[in-house]
Parts: structure tokens; sequence; C-alpha cells
């Protein structure tokens, strides 16, 4: 293909619009869309089918509650650095207030119960929890250290999870009464990891790992009982499902929960599974007694499926899909298994490109996290590898989600160590099982860092390299992160901060064999410019050959499209002049 046919190509990929539902309220179904380019928030009238668009370029938006007109919802105000503001959207009356005072700051939970709104977020120093009240009014309730995560609010009180005992391998619930000032701690079992209370009339419905695979458990807030779902349907099995992503009750009480299994998830409600395409689901909510689903697969962006549940009729509200000519350049997706250094059995997904041979050019591509995991989702990266003419082996190394907290544990105090033995072992299947000849390394954010990392500590079994959004030294990152960011790499390394020099890529780019394509934001708070370009010097001192692409006015994640392109085209073409 021509320049020209590659950059249709990858925008055909990346302008394919994707929709993913909010809430309902006032029959009106709240959804984010990227269909003008940017991740912006709307909401469709069921009645009329009116489309109006509520604001651009969001972050993050609180709970959509029944019968409440308001919507709460947060903006980046600092061109990509993460610093967050707080709108409230009245849907009745057309009123889009700031809350202006709340100093901006890094939000990283937010819940509303249609009378307050709460948020947790980071400043440099501390973690804070505020309240707001939909008129806009604000006030900062409580303070701490601890990486907490607000997730549900009733009333007077505000629930979340945390890294609150100071054990890097748990995490625990939290309580906070407003108006006693009480913050109350609960576990069910000391070291386990249990996450996002959902409160309703007392009860905290929250997912635990106390007791092997994620358990849906149901806390009394008032008086301390431990209870678990008497579901009335047994299509649910606990324990075919090692993870549950998503969860909440209905108004009537009922319990939603969406499953999930070597890579891919169901959705029950009641313990009865609602029949959807084969896929990967991650919400739903209730409206006019039917089910909006956000839904997708690897090769379908993602979409809102309505589910009539007296006949279980299913309909797409919004969707679309890739032109033909892409579509058909997909060839087999697979979820396979490898074995890594030690035996353990690492699962990968596998996408071959009808246009490339085999075996032939390939990737591995390093998924960002760490605790995150490839599975049968959409992904314009992996698509438009595929549709570029390259095979893409995709490894969920020990750390990723979707397998079980046990595997998921297996990163914490040894990042660098085990999974990048697991990627390097990806490389060798690929290899052996006739899939791939010249071999590439790629990734984003956390596979940004496996990327540089694993080009210098196994630099002769790669070909090229493309890191996005790298962690380039993990010491200099600590110095530059505010306290949710500190807390993050503490919890990652275990406080073994004797492990930052020997784990950074930055100790090892002498020893790099192969050229290296370097996409960074210039606004990246994660995984800052700074130690890059340090990195960059190490390359350049020692001869190295390299690409270099720093975005302007971007930050870590990707809100507008534009930024998805400026990532894959440098990329893209950098891949087709190294590799083929």
């Amino acid at each position: 293909m021509s320049f020209s046919e590659k950059i249709a190509v990858l925008e055909a990929i990346v302008r394919a619009p994707t929709y993913s539902v909010v809430g309902f309220t006032h029959r009106k179904l709240v959804y984010v869309t990227t269909q003008e380019g940017a991740r912006s928030l709307w909401y469709m009238d069921i009645k009329s089918g009116e489309h109006k668009k509520i604001a651009d370029e969001i972050w993050a938006i609180g709970d959509i509650v029944k019968d409440s007109p308001y919507v709460p919802y947060t903006k980046d105000i600092m061109k990509g650095r993460e610093q967050h503001v707080v709108f409230i959207y009245n849907l009745e009356s057309g009123e889009n207030i700031e809350v202006e005072s709340i100093p901006p700051q890094r939000i990283i939970g937010i819940a509303f119960d249609g009378g307050s709104i709460a948020i947790s977020g980071s400043t440099e120093k501390a973690l804070e929890i505020w309240t707001i009240k939909p008129v806009g009014e604000a006030e900062k309730v409580y303070e701490t250290n601890k990486p907490i995560f607000v997730s549900s609010i009733e009333e007077n009180i505000i629930a979340g999870a945390g890294h609150i005992s100071g054990n890097p391998q748990s995490r625990e619930l939290f309580f906070f009464d407003m108006r006693s000032q009480e913050f109350r701690v609960f576990t069910p079992k000391e070291g386990s990891t249990n996450n996002m209370p959902r409160l309703k009339n007392g009860k905290a419905l929250f997912v635990t790992s106390a007791f092997g695979n994620d358990r849906l458990l149901i806390y009394d807030t008032k008086t301390g009982e431990l209870t678990e779902p008497k579901f009335r349907f047994p299509d649910y099995n606990p324990d075919s499902f090692p993870q549950i992503p998503n969860y909440d009750w209905l108004p009537d009480g009922r319990i939603w929960l969406i499953a999930e299994h070597e890579g891919r998830s169901k959705v029950f409600i009641d313990g009865r599974e609602v029949k959807i395409p084969e896929g990967y689901p991650v919400n739903a909510v209730m409206g006019d007694g039917k089910l909006y689903v956000t839904w997708s697969s690897l090769t379908r962006p993602t979409r809102i499926l309505v589910v009539d549940l007296e006949n279980g009729n299913i309909n797409e509200v919004l969707g679309a899909d890739l032109p033909e000519k892409i579509q058909k350049s997909i060839g087999e997706v697979k979820f396979v298994r490898y074995k890594s250094f030690d035996g353990l059995e690492i699962p990968a997904l596998v996408a071959e490109s009808k246009s490339n041979r085999k075996p032939g050019p390939t990737i591995i591509y390093v998924h960002g996290g760490p605790w995150a995991n490839v599975a049968d989702s959409w992904s314009i990266i992996i698509v438009s590898l595929v549709a570029s003419g390259f095979h893409v082996v995709a490894p969920n190394y020990r750390g990723s989600t979707g397998y079980g907290e046990e595997f998921r544990r297996m990163i914490i105090g040894d990042p660098g160590g085990g999974e990048f033995r697991d990627v390097v072992y990806a490389n060798r299947w690929a290899k052996e099982s006739g899939l791939a000849d010249k071999v590439a390394i790629m990734g984003y954010s956390y596979g940004g860092y496996m990327t540089l990392y694993a080009a210098g500590r196994e630099p002769d079994i790669w070909d090229v390299g493309v890191a996005g959004a790298p962690v380039a030294d993990w010491e200099e990152m600590y110095q530059l992160s505010d306290a949710i960011f500190r807390r993050f790499i503490e919890i990652l390394f275990a406080g073994k901060k004797e492990l930052f020099k020997e784990r950074s890529p930055i100790t090892y780019a002498k020893n790099v064999k192969v050229p290296l394509c370097i996409i960074q934001p210039q606004n990246d708070s994660r995984t800052p410019l700074k130690p890059v370009m340090n990195y960059i010097l190490k390359l350049m001192e020692h001869g190295k050959t390299f690409e270099l692409h720093v975005m302007p006015d971007m930050g870590h994640a990707i809100v507008k499209m534009d930024d998805a392109m400026k990532i894959l085209f440098p990329a893209i073409i950098f891949l087709e002049k190294t590799l083929k």
C-alpha cells in the first residue's frame, strides 16, 4: 500500500464511531460517542429519537440516577495533563454548571445518588474526597495519603475501595459517614482484594477475592452482616468466571453483573444469562423495562445494543462497522495459551492478517496497565496493525486482569521480572508456531515501558520496537508523579524502591541493537516527557538508531481521535520501513 492508502485505512479505523451507554433517566438514554472525533457526552430522547450533545472531550461520568435530571461529568482543562474540573448538566433545563470551588486535580472516582455528588481526587501531595450539590456547592470532607477511589454515595455515606492497610497485595473497602466524619475500613478477609462497593438501601454490593475467584457479596453498612446474593436463576456459576469487571443494583433491587472468561464476557440479571452476540459487553443499564448494553468485539467497534427481556429480541441502538475491505483484511482471531519460562501458561490473543504471508512480519503487542488485558473487544491499535499487513500476538502476561486475582497479583513486587519473560516467550511462540519470521515489540504506556525494557534486556530477539508513552526511568518518574501515581508505583513494586534502577529501560539503553520508534505526548503527566528525553540522550550517547515523535498538546489518554492518528501513523510507517 502507498502512504496515502495507509492513511485512508488508518483514518477509516480511527474514525469509526464508538458508542457506550452511560445511563437512563427521564426517558433519555445518556451515552458517550466519538462520532465527532472526540470522546463526547450525548443523550437520546427515546420517545422522539432526538439526539443532543451535552459536552465535548469529557473524561469521566458519574452515576445517572432514575428520576434525577442531573448528569455529573468531568473534563481535563489542561491539554492532557489530567487536571480535571466537575460539571453538572440538567437534562430538563439544559443548564450546564461548572463547579469552580474545587481546585483542578486528577479525579479518580465520581459517584452520584440524585442528591449529592462525591469525588475522589489526587493533588501533588494528597488524596481528597469532596462532596458537591447539584447547584455547584462543594466541600472537601476527607484527606489522606492512601490511594482511595470513590465508587458510590447514598445519603450521608460515601463508599469506595483503596489500598488502605499498607499491604500492596490487598485492597479494602471504606465507608465515610459525612455526619459523624467516621472513616471506616472493612474487609471480609485480611489480604483479600475488594472492589467498587455499590450502595442501595444501606447495603453495599461488592466483589471480593476472599474466597478464590471473584465473588459478589453484600455488606450491610448498618448491622455489619455479610451475605451472598441469592439469585433466582442458576445460569451464573462463579466458578466458571474468574473475573467480574462490572456489576450494580437495578432499580427494583435485582443485580446485574458482567462476568469474564478467556477473553470474552457475558451479562447476567438475577443469575440468568442475557443472550447477546459473542464478544465483550462491558456495562449495562435498565430503561423502560429494557436492557441497554455496551458491546464490542475485536472486529466490530463499540456499540449499544438493546435487549427486550420479555422476548429476548436484540436490536442495535447506535453503532457502526468498518468498511468491508478492511473487515476482509482481518484473518483468524483466536485465543491460545503458551508456556512461559517457569511452565506457567500464558493466555494470548492472536490476530492474523490476510494480506500477510505465514510466517511473516509479526507484532508482539504488549498491553498497558499493567492491570488490564487484551480481550475480544474493540482495539484500534490491534485492528490497525492487522489491516496494515501485520500478524499480532497479544500476551496477557502475569499481572493481567481477567484470569483471576492470583494471576493479577503475580506482578506485584516484580515488575520487569516474570511478565517480561512472558513477553519474551510470546516471541518464541510466534516463531515456533509458524506465524512469524521477523518480530517487532510494540506497546503503549506500560506496554511502551516493556518495549524499551525488552529491547535493552533481550536485544537479540527483536527486529524493531515501537514504544508509545513509555516509562523510561522509574526513579525519575516517581519523583515527577503526583500522590496517586507515587502510590501506584509503590504498590506495583511492593515498596522495593531498590528495584527502580534495575528495572528501568534507561539502565539498558546501551544494549539496544534494533531501531526504535518512540512516540511521546508532550503533556503526559503519568509517563512524563523528561525521563523519555533522558533515555533518548542515552541512545544518542551510544550511537543507537531511533525515531522520536513528541506530540504537542496531548496527554497520556486518548480523548481525541486525531491523537490516535498521531500515534498510529508514525508507528505503522516505521514498521513498514523496518519490519517488511
